[in-house]
């Protein structure tokens, strides 16, 4: 996200464990884990590239976030405890008031934080592990790629719907909203990021 390596950059295990001065099983570890995750593609043996900026992958890393999320919103509405479910409906409620008051890093926060919980709500370990990795790789997609993309206060209105239809207990009404608004968030980091790409060229 910080652009120290670029978007299509090689990186080796031996370089990296010579640049953060670490040995190389850490670091095998550490790009294995990004090639699952869709940050770093691979290139050779014992090392790859930094995934390049596109909006292809842009899109593909939100198809798949929205595939999932869609299905655990499903179970949160199902078979979340009422602790959880309360702690979804106040995530949702506190992502909304830092939005209002443009406070964009709370905003963030509250809304990893938001999503996160609905996919621990289902009780499902790999469901929540999947969603988790979906999240980085959307995030730091977007953060490295399109940072200047705004959605909060829209996002944060849809985090309520979420949350109010998983509170009924409303399935098919939690997984709809769960996917409109992933919808949402993909075309506005996708015109953002199609913006920056006319205004770069």
């Amino acid at each position: 996200m910080a652009r120290r390596m670029l978007p299509g950059d090689r990186v080796t295990e031996s370089g990296l464990a010579e640049q953060l001065h670490v040995s190389k099983t850490p670091v095998r570890e550490a790009l294995l884990r990004l090639q699952a995750m869709g940050l770093v593609e691979p290139d050779g043996v014992r090392g790859g590239r930094v995934v390049a900026a596109s909006g292809h992958a842009i899109r593909s890393a939100y198809e798949v976030r929205a595939a999932l999320e869609l299905h655990a919103a499903y179970l949160a509405a199902e078979r979340a405890s009422d602790v959880a479910v309360a702690a979804i409906v106040r995530l949702a409620h506190t992502s909304l008031e830092a939005a209002v008051s443009h406070d964009v890093q709370e905003f963030r926060v509250q809304d990893r934080q938001f999503h996160l919980a609905i996919a621990d709500s289902t009780g499902n370990q790999r469901l929540g592990s999947l969603i988790k990795d979906a999240v980085v790789l959307t995030w730091t997609l977007r953060m490295r790629d399109v940072p200047l993309a705004d959605d909060s206060v829209e996002c944060a209105r849809q985090h309520d719907r979420i949350a109010a239809a998983i509170e009924q207990r409303d399935k098919p009404a939690a997984a709809q909203a769960m996917f409109q608004h992933l919808r949402t968030v993909w075309a506005i980091v996708a015109e953002a990021f199609s913006s920056d790409v006319v205004v770069a060229s």
